[in-house]
């Protein structure tokens, strides 16, 4: 697999891991006051927001850079913003999943207390980190005609993705769910939140004008669908040790991708009835998720969905060779696309 793109992004995550382990990383984004009232709270806020990729972090700044055509280190702030959005809405999603860990570490909820208690004190500051993450991109150094355009842009992904993890919760209480609507909720969930939302932030800042930005968009929704499509093999065809929470959590939760959807068409009676007993129970475990994976496999729909992987990622890569950038930069865009298709199972 080509390393453009991997070895870009470790220079960023360098920097912003430097920036979150900082001591002045909570001031940065919470008044001191507040520091002081919740001190043991954002300190776990932090240290919940070290580790992770920083794949958005380092868009940002992609975004930035391939519109400016050379970096600024003024991006470091809107970029750190979509790490704190981030660590918020993971920690909502771990309560709405009951997941109870998140990068091989407890989940916020957990850490924070037990029961009812945990689960409020965690969506309190997630909540503060929503808020946070908006005031990153509205203190950052640029004209204020862009930030005020960067913050209002901020403000839709915030909502596109609410609207996606709303769908997403939606669908899981069906019992069959058709494939057009769940790509629809990958576009709102994943597409803004993981590839055209800090793109188009770090593009907005250095200028760019509608018609470039719209090209982003065309592009990240593809990219973001692959994306999807993947993390969705992932969480059921992972281990555990590589994703950094349970593998059952996708399967107890009854998740509704591209994967059952394909299963749901295609599988005989006997096999659907079978995947029932299993998928969306909260009591599977190991031995289940080997038999819903043996399922899936049968049904062709382990393949199917690396397929349409592919596939998107090739509409991706049509929309890259045609944007209007320095080379280097599609190139750093190709290599992005191998990744999102190639990580490990």
């Amino acid at each position: 697999m080509d390393k453009l793109f991997l070895n870009e992004l470790r220079s960023c995550k360098e920097e912003i891991d430097r920036a979150v382990q900082n001591d002045s990383f909570l001031s940065e984004i919470v008044p001191n006051d507040c520091t002081e009232l919740i001190p043991s709270y954002l300190r776990a806020f932090q240290q919940f927001s070290n580790g992770g990729k920083r794949i958005r972090a380092y868009l940002v700044r992609l975004g930035y850079e391939m519109t400016a055509g050379a970096p600024d280190p003024r991006i470091l702030l809107p970029a750190l913003s979509y790490e704190v959005f981030q660590s918020s809405i993971l920690i909502h999603d771990d309560i709405i999943d009951e997941s109870d860990t998140r990068r091989g570490m407890p989940a916020m909820h957990v850490t924070l207390g037990d029961g009812q208690t945990g689960r409020s004190k965690a969506i309190c500051i997630g909540d503060i980190g929503l808020f946070a993450a908006i005031d990153l991109v509205a203190r950052a150094d640029f004209d204020p005609q862009l930030v005020l355009r960067a913050v209002r842009h901020q403000v839709k992904v915030f909502e596109y993705t609410g609207a996606g993890e709303i769908k997403d919760i939606e669908l899981a209480e069906l019992d069959r769910a058709w494939e057009d609507r769940i790509l629809r909720m990958y576009m709102l969930k994943t597409s803004w939140y993981t590839i055209i939302g800090p793109l188009q932030l770090g593009a907005i800042l250095a200028g760019a004008d509608e018609a470039f930005l719209s090209r982003i968009e065309q592009i990240g929704l593809a990219m973001g669908i692959a994306f999807q499509i993947m993390d969705d093999v992932i969480g059921i065809f992972g281990k555990s040790d590589v994703i950094g929470k349970s593998n059952l959590s996708d399967m107890q939760e009854g998740k509704q991708t591209v994967l059952t959807a394909h299963f749901m068409e295609n599988a005989t009676r006997a096999q659907a009835e079978e995947f029932r007993r299993y998928y969306g129970v909260r009591e599977s475990g190991a031995e289940a998720l080997a038999a819903v994976q043996a399922l899936l496999r049968a049904a062709g729909s382990y393949d199917y969905a690396m397929n349409l992987c592919r596939d998107y990622a090739e509409r991706a890569g049509a929309g890259i060779a045609e944007l209007p950038v320095e080379e280097k930069y599609r190139q750093i865009l190709r290599s992005f696309l191998d990744y999102l298709c190639s990580r490990s199972v």
